[in-house]
């Protein structure tokens, strides 16, 4: 009895560990000493479900899994590995996708076998709540710039929707007491605030649907349930001549338009995933480079959904929405009775982040989309779930910490440690160190030979100190990785 219970203990401490790398790690750390300080984020994501697959081996835990989610989920992954390896033609920038796309489904299954409980919601509460207070000073400071701990607003703003929604939620439930509503009104108070100084017109309306969402969920079975939707819908048609004026001068229009025509061109299977950025600009539209917010390369369509209509087609498309539909669908049902209010927090977060990425690219980034499949699997937790064999459970949880280790290694090597390189390489460039820019540099191309973006500032170093022939054949061979990079042409 006595060994159990040290066991227990050891097995809650692996837990909490795990969940506080994810939820006070995952959203506060950065790593200064990178380019990309925010990259160290999905590496504390696979160190999470490292230590969560731990935790399920040694407790002897069964999977559980709804049969027909299961089936899609295995559809919707299955098609993504074909379209890297069978439709992509640049399979680096498919693997490139493919590893965040790894840690996600990793945080999928294991969420899907998570508990919930009040300790994990505090630690996403309070960071979510810390992150805000950062963002918050940032933006009284000088530079009137909250980008809190994401490295960019809308990054913040992306996240922060999912726990004030389930920060709202957590108002109505019985659960807590009124201490702890009163330090998640302080929360929303001051999350409000700073989602209004990112001034991330997306999240906000988001946030909004989030909310009316939310009240939807815990008054399901009373007429008022359609207020907050409605009281929102009135306030969208009451602007909408404002909303669309903005719309058509906004440089999502012309990102939109050669979106879509680049979709026209494959709509069924997609370009292949990953694949975006190295086909857009065949279908740009000439008048964006008109527009003052015009960049020479467009990495994503800000529209999440034209973007994985562009590479999956219509096929990863339906796959993607029908199991988001096929996770929350019974919510929604009368006869379902959610015995956790906060539920209808976590359904609210869901929806807020769908409406933001009809504008965003935040699905495209791990700050948001780790949490997102994270939502997904413990909604996807409740009921109707088949238990599968202890041997086969073991073996898919030893499967998972494999993995997550191996990608753990892996990305501190090849996708942080090139990142610091190419830091010091920017410093050094800066500072007119040329020889010390370079020696950067080719550290991060050795590491990465496809980081276009590394050999891109070698060649122009080689060209700043007169080597015109080592910058012509690097530019030359950044054409052959990436034909037409915008920078080159």
């Amino acid at each position: 009895m006595k060994r159990e219970k040290i066991k227990s203990e050891k097995l809650k401490i692996i837990e909490n560990v795990s969940l506080i790398i994810f939820f006070f790690g995952g959203i506060l750390l950065v790593y200064k000493p990178a380019y990309d300080y925010t990259i160290i984020k999905t590496l504390l994501g696979f160190l999470f479900t490292f230590l969560l697959s731990v935790k399920y081996i040694i407790e002897e835990k069964n999977l559980e899994f709804n049969y027909s989610t299961l089936f899609l989920f295995i559809l919707l992954s299955s098609y993504i590995l074909f379209s890297s390896f069978f439709i992509a033609t640049f399979k680096y920038g498919s693997a490139y996708l493919l590893e965040n796309y790894l840690l996600y489904f990793l945080i999928f299954i294991l969420a899907s076998n998570l508990k919930i409980r009040k300790e994990w919601i505090y630690y996403w509460l309070i960071s979510a709540f810390i992150s805000s207070m950062i963002g918050f000073f940032q933006y009284l400071g000088p530079k009137h710039y909250a980008i809190s701990t994401f490295g960019n607003p809308n990054f913040f703003a992306g996240h922060i929707l999912m726990p004030m929604c389930i920060g709202f939620s957590l108002l109505f439930s019985n659960d807590f007491r009124d201490e702890q509503k009163f330090l998640s009104l302080i929360f929303l108070t001051f999350g409000t605030i700073t989602l209004l100084f990112t001034k991330s017109r997306a999240a906000i309306t988001g946030l909004f649907f989030g909310i009316a969402t939310v009240f939807f969920i815990l008054n399901k079975g009373k007429r008022i349930k359609w207020t907050g939707f409605l009281v929102l819908f009135l306030i969208l048609g009451i602007l909408s001549p404002v909303i669309y004026k903005e719309f058509l001068t906004n440089i999502r229009y012309y990102i939109w338009a050669g979106t879509i025509n680049l979709i026209k061109h494959k709509p069924f299977t997609g370009w292949g995933f990953g694949q975006f950025i190295f086909y857009y600009f065949y279908f740009r539209k000439r008048k964006y480079f008109l527009q003052p917010e015009a960049t020479p390369v467009t990495n994503h369509a800000h529209n999440e959904y034209f973007e994985i209509w562009a590479e999956l087609g219509i096929i990863g498309l339906f796959l993607f929405l029908f199991l988001i539909y096929k996770i929350l669908n019974k919510y929604f049902r009368k006869d379902y009775k959610i015995e956790n209010k906060i539920i209808a927090g976590f359904i609210g977060g869901i929806f807020a982040v769908m409406v933001d990425n009809i504008f965003s690219t935040n699905l495209r980034n791990p700050s948001t989309a780790m949490y997102f499949w994270f939502l997904l699997g413990v909604l996807n937790n409740p009921n109707n779930k088949k238990e599968f064999s202890l041997n086969f459970s073991k073996l898919l949880y030893s499967t998972i910490l494999f993995t997550s280790f191996v990608m753990s290694v892996f990305y501190s090597n090849y996708r942080v440690l090139p990142e610091v390189y190419l830091k010091r390489g920017i410093w050094a460039k800066d500072s007119k160190n040329y020889k010390k820019a370079i020696e950067n540099y080719e550290v991060v191309c050795a590491l990465n030979p496809y980081n276009y973006t590394a050999w891109y500032k070698l060649a122009y170093v080689y060209g700043m100190i007169g080597n015109y022939k080592k910058a012509e054949k690097i530019y030359l061979y950044i054409n052959r990785i990436f034909p037409h990079f915008a920078k080159t042409d």
